[in-house]
């Protein structure tokens, strides 16, 4: 039996939460405390809540979260959610997930997690505490590393402990070569999947930001990314190419950090680059869809550069129970 994405578990948990009233409309939700809630990973619960926001049942607070959709739900209600009745308590949700583990279960988890710290130094990985954290055997623990290590996202030392990080500079540079060629072609190749009216909605929301001129929340930017960056990467009907351009985005690890560092600073030249894409995805120009895009990626690259030189001076954010900084 193939096992749902972590993500998807912790969506269809909260839908259902939702639908029962168990989630109250006006019910503010904050992906850190909805982690700490269910006893996951953020990155899973940052995931669902933007397939939630897309599914209509969860609208985004201006750099506080979302708010449950509902009748008379016009001011966001803060909640003690460890009152309320939401989790994997749900029998048939735990069966189903949680029964028998897999890798792809929890692969994409890691791997966020892993990728989240490496720009702040060089982090040692527990294959016991990351079986421990994720409930899964050794055997899984280590069928996920070990396919990390495949993509060369982590190495072992030479008392054979898996290490990650420090992301560098050169391996920003070695990700750019492969994405400027990789990623265009995935984004020109979603021309035509995306239904018109959810493209226009993106260069609108590009378009409007850039014009309001009023800084963006770190939430807000970062859906604005990953409109372009997974939305229209993963409408690409090449799911091979898809999963490769998805592995060197590295720049994008970087400047979702900075922005919860330091701030989003002024993105104007980001949206331009943004909607410039979308506009030539509107009008079904492959070529000129590519140019733009491999353009955004060559000046972004060179932003994350310099924003990666700040990032060093800071610790990690949350970090994962079973990676541990050794410098």
């Amino acid at each position: 039996m193939k096992h749902r994405p972590y993500f998807k578990i912790v969506e269809d948990v909260l839908a259902l939460s939702i639908a029962e009233g168990r989630l109250p409309a006006g019910t503010q939700l904050m992906a850190s405390a909805l982690a700490k809630r269910l006893n996951v990973s953020r990155p899973p619960v940052t995931r669902a809540l933007k397939e939630l926001e897309d599914r209509g049942l969860i609208e985004p607070i201006d750099g506080h979260g979302y708010m449950v959709c509902g009748e008379g739900a016009t001011t966001p209600l803060r909640r003690n959610l460890h009152e309320l009745d939401v989790g994997f308590d749900l029998n048939q949700t735990r069966d189903e997930a949680l029964v028998a583990p897999s890798w792809e279960r929890i692969l994409e988890s890691v791997e966020t997690d892993i990728l989240n710290c490496t720009p702040f130094g060089t982090f040692m990985i527990s294959e016991t505490e990351l079986g421990r954290h994720f409930d899964v055997g050794r055997s899984v623990a280590r069928e996920v590393l070990s396919r990390l290590h495949g993509r060369r996202m982590i190495r072992k030392d030479r008392q054979s402990h898996w290490i990650a990080g420090p992301l560098s500079a050169r391996m920003l540079n070695e990700g750019q070569e492969m994405r400027r060629q990789l990623e265009p072609l995935a984004v020109a190749g979603a021309i035509g999947q995306i239904p018109r009216v959810d493209l226009l909605a993106m260069r609108e929301t590009a378009r409007a930001a850039l014009n309001d001129g009023v800084a963006l929340s770190p939430e807000q930017m970062e859906a604005i990314e990953y409109a372009l960056h997974g939305a229209c990467v993963n409408a690409s009907p090449n799911r091979l190419l898809n999963d490769m351009v998805k592995t060197v985005q590295f720049s994008g690890i970087v400047n979702r950090l900075f922005a919860a560092h330091i701030g989003v600073h002024d993105a104007a030249a980001v949206l331009a680059e943004h909607r410039l894409v979308y506009d030539h995805m509107l009008i079904g120009d492959r070529g000129g869809t590519e140019a733009a895009l491999r353009f955004h990626l060559d000046a972004d690259h060179e932003r994350s550069i310099s924003r990666l030189k700040v990032l060093s001076i800071f610790d990690a954010p949350e970090l994962a129970p079973y990676l541990t900084r050794i410098y």
